[in-house]
């Protein structure tokens, strides 16, 4: 008898044991796509003090809120200035527009920048732009 509960418990535990490890494989599998770029960053429009930049990426799935972020300023090693904005997600869709306003810039003036896109949580969506470049009037 003792025989017999032993078998039998070890027979459970050792059934558990793949439920438990796929469900490891599972959580660590990401819960969307990355992004990519399907349309780069572009100057959408500028004033002396502000501009918005624009970008499509394919829609990265996961989170309903994303953020549109830029990361610039006046050297193109330097983009330490970040102005972002939240864009809710149409699963419907292929495609996802960001545009992100940035404000309080000086006039006459040539900015760098880059883009990137992040989920609700702000970890990113795989999406990272080159550098480029606009002027202010």
């Amino acid at each position: 008898m003792k025989s017999f509960i032993l078998t039998f418990a070890f027979v459970i535990i050792a059934g558990l044991i793949p439920v438990f490890a796929d469900d490891a494989v599972r959580a660590a599998v990401p819960t969307h796509k990355a992004a990519q770029l399907t349309a780069d960053p572009e100057l959408e429009t500028a004033t002396d003090t502000s501009a918005i930049i624009r970008w499509t990426t394919i829609n990265p799935g996961g989170t309903a809120l994303h953020y549109g972020v830029v990361h610039y300023g006046t050297d193109a090693k330097n983009l330490t200035q970040v102005a972002q904005s939240p864009n809710r997600r149409n699963p419907s869709h292929p495609d996802m527009i960001f545009r992100v306003r940035i404000m309080r810039l000086n006039s006459n003036t040539t900015y760098y920048y880059k883009v990137e896109s992040t989920g609700a949580t702000g970890a990113s969506d795989g999406v990272s732009s080159s550098v480029k470049t606009f002027k202010t009037q």
